[in-house]
């Protein structure tokens, strides 16, 4: 059995850059005879690239469970197989449970996912819950579990 496992996930929803499109693309239009708003146009350019290079990074090891949102986190954040109570793959609603993707606040768990309806819930010994989205859930929750197991 494989014992470590690494996925990177981006923002690739075609909805979500039909969105983050159309702002630039707006920008350059001269509606009121007064130019380009070059203010605009940096927006335009800033917040499409921004969500181009965010990644959601997770890594299992015999180390623990690490995590990255970059460039919203310049390193990874690790949890140890210690810390951890129990783990399960699910799958959720992204905007009911959570308001949508990305790193968030919701009822159940603060949550860290860039699209689909997948992931795995993390229960922390201290009561916290992370979920993490992941398009490969089931063989995430099987290495976590392995760890868990060898702790």
């Amino acid at each position: 059995m494989q014992r470590n496992f690494k996925e990177l996930q981006k923002f690739n929803q075609w909805w979500l850059w039909v969105i983050l499109l159309i702002f630039p693309i707006l920008s350059f239009g001269n509606y009121d005879g007064a130019g380009i708003n070059f203010y605009y146009v940096l927006i335009g350019i800033l917040i499409p690239s921004l969500f181009y290079f965010l990644q959601l990074r997770t890594e299992v090891n015999e180390q623990g469970f690490f995590y990255q949102f970059f460039p919203i986190h310049f390193s990874y954040h690790k949890i140890s197989f210690e810390e951890i109570e129990s783990v399960e793959a699910i799958d959720y609603k992204p905007i009911k449970d959570y308001g949508g993707w990305g790193i968030k606040f919701g009822f159940k768990a603060k949550s860290y996912t860039t699209s689909g309806n997948q992931g795995v819930m993390l229960k922390l010994k201290g009561g916290k819950n992370l979920l993490f989205g992941s398009q490969k859930n089931k063989e995430l929750e099987k290495i976590l579990k392995f760890y868990l197991r060898a702790t």
